[in-house]
């Protein structure tokens, strides 16, 4: 019995590719996670040096397909080449980052009482959910997949239904690497799908990225089955430049901190606070600067914006413009349907970058999450105002701030309530630094050491070198 038909859409053109799927079903399911039991037992008694191998061997492999998963990730999405080949970049330190930290990971070592001595053990959870977004459906699958199989857990990922493409050709390369059958599966599919992977006894960890929605959904099911979970969720990050700010960085980071992406990142610095004493000088150069961007086909290596993902988000972000105007911000610019480009593209989820000034923090714009080039600015006076107003969300995912005053970047980042932050640029992600957010925006940690905790559970051994002592009768 064939599931839900799913036929995936071009966001260049509006039209259906080529190729379709069908929705995993659930004796699949099913059959799955005991593969992914049986195999994970096996996977975790390989030494860490042989997983390793495979790890650096899928990063090679994956390296030889840079072209493929770029295009792939592209037309899913809608992301321009240019920053999909850089995601095929950043997997491939993922994985050599991850085979040597395999190598690396063990316990500690305790001396107890006389000669008594205690040491932990740091061990594979065993069976594990990935759940992805569908903004970067290669990264999200790598982020996950990596750490788990390094430290000796099996996974069952399932991207987004809107982007499968490059999660299923990255089992491939697993496969092609040397994976054992079953250490790594695909399923395909809704929320339906999602939730029998997260109900199953045979699961001991689910990491989900998505909406708070869902993701707070996601938990209360793990939570009934005492599993371990990752969750990384939405954001309505501030960005803080202060009035010594470098002013073409500044107008820079915000550019990326907006419309990187397509304005599609869980990340994004769309609350842009900037000091009264430059906010003419740093709008105009901001203007300036995003009427020169290219919007155009992502196939195309000139390109710097191409559509929204999909048409709900594509319908999603205008009937934010359309709040933000009845709300009483000022739309500078942008915010429309493209319509100036070749024939083809027209009925593409093109939109030009939306820039917002007169902007108060409690219009819905400044507090709800876009997903879409959007950008507001807000004014603010003095350091202690902002921090407070940077705060005042529900959300805590990332923030970023510049100043020339390296001392007041360290003193406002410590203050402001946030899992990432960045000083003096935005939206870097380092494989190497943990990466999750505070509040609403999240659970645990993805990539760095704080993936330890994350992938893994810790035993404590005693071991009693001389006899027992009990004061019970003998």
């Amino acid at each position: 019995k064939q599931g839900r038909k799913y036929t995936l859409i071009n966001p260049v053109n509006a039209k259906s590719h080529n190729y379709f799927y069908y929705q995993t079903q659930s004796a699949e399911i099913q059959h799955a996670l005991e593969c992914a039991k049986q195999a994970q037992e096996s996977w975790a008694s390989e030494s860490p040096a042989h997983r390793a191998s495979i790890l650096r061997r899928a990063a090679t492999i994956i390296s030889q397909s840079k072209e493929l998963l770029s295009e792939l990730e592209t037309s899913d999405t809608g992301r321009v080449i240019r920053e999909t080949k850089y995601d095929v970049d950043e997997g491939i330190e993922c994985l050599n980052y991850y085979a040597g930290l395999a190598n690396s990971l063990g316990g500690e070592m305790y001396k107890l009482s006389g000669t008594n001595l205690g040491y932990t053990l740091r061990e594979p959870l065993g069976v594990t959910v990935g759940i992805g977004a569908w903004n970067y459906p290669l990264q999200g699958a790598l982020w996950k997949s990596v750490p788990a199989l390094a430290f000796g857990n099996s996974m069952i990922f399932k991207p987004s239904e809107y982007t499968p493409s490059t999660a299923l050709c990255l089992a491939e390369c697993y496969a092609e690497a040397g994976v054992p059958k079953g250490v790594f599966q695909v399923v395909l599919g809704d929320g339906q799908v999602g939730d029998e992977l997260v109900k199953s006894d045979l699961v001991s960890k689910v990491s989900f990225t998505g909406s708070v929605g869902v993701g707070q959904r996601v938990y209360e099911t793990a939570a009934r089955g005492m599993k371990k979970v990752t969750m990384e969720l939405g954001g309505k990050s501030p960005l803080i430049l202060f009035d010594d700010a470098e002013l073409e960085n500044a107008v820079s980071a915000a550019m990326l901190a907006n419309f990187y992406s397509n304005g599609q990142v869980c990340s994004n610095g769309t609350r842009v606070f900037v000091h009264e004493s430059i906010i003419e000088e740093f709008v105009d150069r901001l203007v300036e600067r995003t009427k020169k961007l290219r919007i155009g086909d992502p196939r195309d290596a000139n390109s710097d914006i191409g559509p929204m993902a999909n048409k709900d988000q594509f319908e999603k972000v205008l009937s934010y413009v359309d709040s933000g105007i009845k709300e009483g911000a000022s739309l500078l610019y942008g915010g429309t349907r493209v319509n100036d480009l070749p024939e083809e593209l027209r009925d593409g989820y093109f939109l030009s970058p939306a820039i917002f000034t007169n902007c108060t923090d409690d219009m819905t714009i400044c507090r709800e999450e876009v997903f879409g080039m959007l950008m507001s600015i807000l004014s603010f006076s003095s350091e202690e105002e902002v921090i407070t107003r940077a705060n005042n969300t529900e959300f805590g995912l990332a923030s970023g701030v510049f100043t020339r005053d390296i001392q007041r970047g360290h003193r406002v980042v410590e203050k402001l309530q946030a899992g990432v932050t960045w000083i003096n640029n935005y939206n870097l992600a380092p494989i190497n630094l943990p990466w999750g957010g505070y509040k609403y925006s999240g659970i645990g940690r993805e990539n760095g050491t704080g993936s330890i905790e994350s992938w893994t559970q810790l035993k404590s051994v005693y071991l009693e070198m001389g006899s027992v002592e009990c004061d019970y009768p003998k």
